[in-house]
């Protein structure tokens, strides 16, 4: 009796193996529910057929048996759904490339219809990238505002359909939709370009709708010349400040300016506002009566820009003359320019320089004596002279002479220019030192900027001993000479003389009256 049951539950359990195999996979059994045949098409399920779980439910127990020998439904992998191709989406465009009937240029090289007889000629070469539906297209145009200007208002729309055509630039035909339009224009049309757009529509063999616009400019030249349009008013302007250029800052190279030599001047030239650019700016320099010369083309320099709130750089290149005065002078800027909204705008500015002149002197008469005597004083005379132009400050001459004492210097003080002073040393000559000697005279000055120069001279001499005193001689008396008797023999000759001389004398006169009263 055991035998029989446990045959009866072996056959129960083999007979339920395959649902309870199915429903474990997650797929129905067969004869129940839907499933796929052998061509992956999903067969229907019988009717009034419970529907099966995708799981079975938790209060069953499987067992894992075996697989019967022949099943190949275990073996065999679990198939995939077939993919289906994606297609690309149709495209249409414009032939750029080709010219057709009524076409003078293509459009990569610029297409615009033409006019003839008042009506615009508008073709326009369409192709897709796949086959459409019926092998056709809708065209429909549409005007731009302004369009009543040149055009009769008019609908155009029209089915074009896929052709064969050969274009005039090549002799292969093309598949192409060639849509053409003539538009009627008004007689009296106003010049200018006028905008007409193109509306495609399409369907693809799948019936999906295609859409697509382009435009196309219409150029009228054989009509009226156009209106300008009126320009509304601007609103006012609340007035704002105006840019002022003025000179930042000044560089001078080398920084005192030397007479004769050339310099250089390095302007920073500043917009004050932060607000308004400057622009067209004029700079002219002006040195007026003071005696530097500019090296430059001109005295007017360009800057064509200045940005709001910045700076701009101006190199000048001078030279001072060299009879200019030393001291400061001032070289004077102006400034032309026109702002971002205001024209006519004009500012100075002024640049220091620092001048100076080249301090010279000269001297003369600086010697003493070949030979001087032991213990006498000698003089030392020299001539200062301002040969430059500027004052000379503190000039003084000092002595340093072996055997010589000056006792200190010969101060002359101030020398303006052109003129000269005499400076005067007496030398003490010393009773110690005797025979050959030589020293420095050492001229001192400073110019007007205390700067202080320094001239030297070598002056040698001789000092000689005194002489020894000799004794006094007494005078001899002069010889008294006796010449008193030959004043008297003169004296006597004379008064002889003139007794003889004077009658003759007085009758020679008379005979020349007498031979005067005859004639």
């Amino acid at each position: 009796m055991k035998k029989k049951i446990l045959c009866l539950f072996l056959i129960s359990v083999l007979a339920l193996y395959p649902v309870s195999s199915a429903f474990a996979q997650g797929k129905p059994a067969e004869g129940f529910g839907s499933g796929t045949d052998a061509s992956g098409r999903e067969a229907l399920l019988p009717e009034n057929a419970p529907e099966a779980s995708a799981q079975p439910d938790s209060s069953q127990t499987s067992l894992d048996l075996p697989p019967e020998p022949g099943d190949d439904s275990a073996a065999e992998p679990e198939q995939s759904e077939p993919s289906v191709p994606v297609m690309p989406p149709v495209q249409l465009s414009i032939d750029s490339v080709h010219t057709y009937e009524d076409m003078d240029q293509t459009f990569e090289n610029g297409y615009s219809p033409k006019i003839v007889d008042h009506h615009a000629i508008f073709t326009l070469p369409l192709k897709s990238s796949e086959p459409l539906a019926d092998n056709c297209i809708t065209v429909s145009l549409e005007f731009a505002p302004g369009a009543d200007k040149a055009f009769v208002a008019a609908s155009y729309e029209k089915s074009v359909p896929l052709m064969q055509a050969v274009p005039k630039n090549e002799a292969a035909a093309q598949e192409v939709f060639l849509a053409s339009f003539s538009l009627q224009m008004l007689t009296e049309r106003v010049n200018g370009v006028y905008p007409v757009t193109a509306h495609i529509r399409a369907a693809d063999r799948s019936g999906a709708p295609i859409t697509m616009d382009y435009t196309v400019f219409v150029t009228v030249s054989d009509g009226r010349p156009s209106e300008p349009p009126k320009e509304p008013e601007p609103e006012p302007k609340k007035p704002t400040a105006e840019p002022v250029v003025y000179i930042e800052n000044s560089v001078v190279s080398p920084g005192d300016v030397q007479a004769g030599e050339p310099f250089t001047i390095t302007l920073t030239l500043k917009n004050s506002v932060k607000t308004k650019s400057v622009r067209d700016l004029l700079v002219t320099v002006d040195t007026g009566e003071l005696k530097v010369d500019l090296l430059e083309g001109s005295n007017v320099f360009p800057i064509e820009t200045i940005k709001a709130g910045g700076k701009a750089e101006l190199i000048l290149h001078l030279k001072a003359q060299p009879s200019i005065p030393a001291g400061k002078h001032k070289i004077n800027v102006a400034f032309q320019y026109n702002s971002s909204e205001t024209l006519n705008l004009s500012s100075q500015g002024v640049c220091m320089l620092n001048v100076r002149q080249k301090s010279e002197l000269s001297y003369a008469g600086a010697k003493i004596p070949q030979e001087v005597i032991a213990g006498s004083t000698v003089t030392l005379q020299t001539e200062l002279m301002n040969t430059g132009k500027s004052t000379l400050y503190n000039c003084k001459v000092e002595t340093a002479i072996d055997g010589l004492d000056a006792g200190g210097c010969a101060f002359v003080g101030e020398i303006k220019p052109g003129d000269s002073k005499t400076a005067s040393a007496n030398l003490r000559v010393s009773e110690e030192k005797l025979g050959q000697t030589s020293g420095l005279m050492t001229i001192t000055y400073e110019d007007d900027y205390g700067q202080t120069f320094t001239k030297t001279a070598e002056i040698s001499t001789t000092i000689q001993p005194k002489p020894e005193p000799q004794e006094e001689e007494k005078p001899k008396e002069p010889k008294k000479a006796k010449w008193w008797w030959l004043f008297i023999l003169i004296g006597a000759a004379v008064g002889c003389g003139a007794g003889w001389g004077i009658p003759l004398l007085i009758q020679d006169i008379r005979q020349r009256k007498e031979d005067d009263l005859r004639l």
